[in-house]
């Protein structure tokens, strides 16, 4: 398999699982996260806060990777996630449902395979009642 998808692969897996040790070794430890999540810091103590809020948010979270497309060093990740919304996230109440809600990323990566930096961009609009 293609160690850049096995990276990126490896990158949303905490959200479905909630073990996020695996991103010392594909994250630079320089690597920035655009914009940083919600109460949390840019960097990976902040992300790694930030993929236990989504996982304390939602009930039965699952993240699913739509389609990944690599342009050398340039990764972008459309991304599909659903959960019973069962606590606030992001400023929205929570609504005791099941709700689905989209992203889109894109991933820098160093010649060594780490990501450098991570753009992500959610619409939120599946998170309203």
């Amino acid at each position: 398999m293609n160690k850049t998808k096995t990276t990126i692969e490896s990158f949303y897996a905490p959200f479905n699982t909630g073990k996020t040790a695996g991103y010392d070794a594909i994250l630079a430890p320089t690597w920035v996260n655009h914009p940083n999540d919600p109460g949390q810091t840019p960097d990976l103590a902040g992300f790694k806060a930030g993929v236990l809020d989504f996982r304390r948010a939602f009930d039965n979270f699952e993240l699913t990777i739509l389609k990944i497309i690599i342009d050398g060093n340039d990764v972008a990740v459309h991304l599909k996630m659903t959960g019973k919304m069962i606590g606030s996230f992001a400023g929205f109440p929570a609504t005791q449902q099941v709700v689905t809600f989209y992203g889109l990323d894109r991933h820098e990566l160093a010649a060594n395979g780490q990501i450098l930096a991570t753009w992500h961009f959610e619409d939120f609009d599946g998170l309203q009642a």
